[in-house]
């Protein structure tokens, strides 16, 4: 490995090695799979080694390829910055606010973030956990530039990421509790907390708040106590705690819709909700995204 390596070739790699797939590295880099392949094993004929494990299911890191790793984004990051210093790159200044709904904030978001700032040097992200509604409300009284949660209900504000299923969440090993219905919920406002009691009420079974915390750590750990049922995505139910429905006598819930907003007039809010947009489209397999713009009202 006498020559220099190809930046380009790097930043294919790391866009395969962050989403483990050629079909995502694709969409994100627009390139079709065969060339991010080809590109790929450019780079590990310039390296000398194996970088990538493929099969038909996912893309694991060889050791060579963990290695490497580390040195191509300090590369890439370098580049970056190189450019920026000397006027050749774009350079952005100033802050970026950001609302998530904490059950968004614990998945990939902070690893997309770091990627996006870490190409953006001189923008800020300036990131705020709130429940959904909260962040919507404040997003249209131009405290937040982007913003990101779920609801219960469908708006024609803003654009859907993906949709998934509210369910009841209870400890796997405990037996249900008698009596009124105990939930863990989130402080009031909030969708799921609101799902909730919308369906208890409607299906006649009374029910109590048994714990109110404006963490999610502190509802699951309710939950798999076998204190109290908690509405969820149906995602975020691990091996400590099982799905509850109809066959236990609960009624059913709403679907869940991830939404986003952001300010289609700030350039640095419509390029990181591109981002978000690449990002759901490789976790989700979807084709196409949805190109509709939320703008933000001005008063």
């Amino acid at each position: 490995m006498n020559n220099p390596l190809d930046t380009s070739l790097l930043h294919t790699f790391v866009a395969v090695a962050d989403v483990r797939s050629f079909t995502g590295a694709g969409r994100r880099l627009n390139l079709s799979q065969s060339a991010v392949s080809a590109q790929v094993v450019r780079l590990e004929e310039q390296i000398g080694r194996a970088l990538l494990v493929r099969n038909t299911r996912n893309v694991t890191l060889t050791e060579h390829g963990q290695t490497l790793l580390g040195y191509a984004r300090a590369m890439l990051n370098l580049s970056q910055e190189a450019r920026v210093r000397l006027g050749t790159g774009d350079a952005f200044a100033g802050k970026l606010r950001i609302g998530v709904s904490e059950d968004f904030a614990g998945g990939w978001l902070p690893d997309a973030m770091r990627r996006y700032s870490a190409a953006r040097r001189g923008l800020l992200l300036d990131l705020t956990v709130d429940i959904g509604d909260s962040l919507f409300r404040r997003h249209a009284n131009g405290d937040f530039d982007l913003v990101i949660g779920s609801r219960c209900s469908h708006s024609d504000k803003g654009v859907t990421l993906w949709r998934e299923s509210l369910v009841w969440a209870f400890a796997r090993h405990e037996p249900l509790p008698e009596g009124d219905v105990p939930l863990a919920c989130f402080p009031n406002p909030c969708p799921y907390r609101e799902a909730a009691v919308k369906a208890l009420a409607l299906a006649g079974m009374p029910y109590r708040i048994a714990c109110e915390s404006p963490s999610a750590t502190g509802i699951r750990a309710f939950a798999r106590a076998g204190i109290a049922i908690a509405p969820m995505s149906r995602n975020a139910i691990d091996d400590e705690l099982r799905e509850l429905g109809v066959s236990e006598g609960l009624p059913e819930l709403p679907e869940i819709e991830f939404v986003m907003m952001y300010d289609a007039g700030l350039p640095a809010a419509v390029e990181f909700a591109e981002t978000i947009f690449d990002e759901v489209a490789v976790r989700t397999g979807a084709g196409k995204r949805n190109q509709a713009v939320a703008k933000k009202p001005r008063a």
